[in-house]
């Protein structure tokens, strides 16, 4: 009766869909999760440089903080919940010393009840700007492929950052 068991090729195929099906389902699910992470990328890199060429034309106005979200928002269409994910900060750089520059953009704290204070400074004519934007994400795969080792926050959920620099144009 082993004999018989062991040469019998009835069942081959399904040990190899049982052996194969979760390391392709598994390549899948990483690329998915990456491609959506480029595209997500690409498109608040992409609205990040818009706002910033309205703002930097923009002469004689100040612009809001709201307004810029809004701005960004609208032209990045692929992030979920644009307006409560997004955090913007926005300040005067000098030209000559940019150690005040302290690591990457802060994102928005989910967790905390009290939302702490943002840096956000509209830039006075001929100064540099430095704007730093972090929208967060939830995984689409959090246990899986990419999403597993993408650094997140303490509610599992990543970030993507953009920067600009500008200098405001004068009147």
């Amino acid at each position: 009766m082993t004999r018989r068991f062991l040469t019998e090729t009835s069942g081959s195929s399904t040990v190899e869909f049982v052996i194969l099906f979760p390391v392709l389902m598994a390549l899948f699910m990483l690329a998915f999760e990456l491609g959506l992470l480029g595209v997500r990328d690409v498109m608040l890199q992409r609205a990040t440089d818009l706002t910033v060429r309205d703002l930097r034309l923009s002469t004689g106005n100040a612009p809001s903080y709201e307004s810029i979200r809004d701005r960004i928002c609208d032209r990045a269409l692929i992030i979920p919940e644009c307006q409560s994910s997004l955090r913007i900060e926005m300040q005067p750089v000098p030209a000559s010393d940019w150690a005040n520059i302290a690591g990457d953009a802060k994102c928005v704290d989910r967790s905390a009840e009290v939302k702490p204070a943002n840096v956000f400074v509209p830039g006075q004519e001929n100064e540099l700007m430095l704007i730093r934007i972090c929208a967060l994400f939830d995984p689409i795969f959090p246990t899986t492929g990419l999403a597993y080792r993408l650094p997140k926050n303490g509610q599992g959920e990543y970030g993507i950052q953009a920067n600009a620099a500008f200098v405001t144009e004068p009147q």
